[in-house]
């Protein structure tokens, strides 16, 4: 195995350390992760590279914050998020990852306008917790499968269940974590990974654990109130750029 140019082993490095800050940090920007991968390395090899990070990132997060997870409502989840990753990968291996890519962006922008709305939303919830679940869980099965970029979807989701910052960042790492493990058959039967980058991710790969410190001293220093408004703002960023790069 012989690594990367230069110039590629920078890029994963960077991509290592923002890996592990939004793990530890902010994870509800993975979808801009993917994209900016995307924008380096052709699409099916950005779903092998990012998915290889975020496990790395996902074990950081759980060590970290695994206490605070809200397993009652990840519990529920576990059925429909199979739904969708199952459906997901009939999608990845049938249609054009553009097309879906374009159609995740414009539904997790749609969700993120929603937000204004939000507690007539959160009431609705409430009410119907069993359908808000259910739909949450497929799509982001689904929009994790197709492009890694669930993200959107469940801190949309996380939101409306007012859970705080911490048990937040618990939760979430408990079910990337269980969604990224879920996917690696997926990959591999479509041979997305390949072997030509494993020597330079394995270099860059530590760095995931720098940058999870960094995002841990970020959670511990933002307010709840400006949690939510960056986790808007950025899910808002991923969604454009994904709108963005598949037009």
């Amino acid at each position: 195995m012989t690594l990367l140019g230069t110039n590629y082993l920078l890029f994963l490095a960077f991509i290592a350390l923002f890996t592990g800050f939004i793990k530890a940090g902010m994870p509800s920007v993975g979808a801009l992760l993917s994209a900016t991968v995307a924008l380096v390395f052709p699409p099916r090899d950005a779903l092998g590279i990012t998915l290889i990070f975020l496990l790395i990132g996902d074990t950081v997060a759980v060590f970290l914050y695994w206490r605070l997870a809200h397993w009652q409502e990840l519990k529920l989840m576990v059925l429909p998020v199979l739904a969708g990753i199952i459906g997901g990968g009939f999608m990845l291996s049938s249609l054009d990852n553009d097309s879906l890519g374009l159609a995740i962006g414009i539904l997790v922008m749609v969700l993120v306008l929603m937000e204004p709305v939000r507690p007539q939303i959160t009431r609705w919830a409430l009410a119907h917790p069993g359908k808000a679940r259910n739909t949450s869980g497929v799509i982001a099965g689904l929009a994790t499968t197709i492009g890694n970029s669930a993200g959107p979807i469940l801190s949309i989701y996380f939101l409306v269940l007012n859970l705080d910052k911490r048990a937040f960042i618990g939760t979430g790492s408990i079910f990337f974590m269980f969604v990224n493990i879920s996917k690696l058959p997926i990959f591999g039967t479509q041979g997305i990974f390949h072997m030509e980058y494993a020597a330079s991710i394995a270099l860059a790969a530590p760095l995931v654990y720098v940058g999870a410190m960094g995002g841990k001293k970020f959670l511990e220093w933002i307010p709840q109130l400006w949690f939510n408004r960056v986790v808007l703002f950025f899910t808002a960023i991923a969604a454009l750029w994904l709108i963005v790069a598949n037009i």
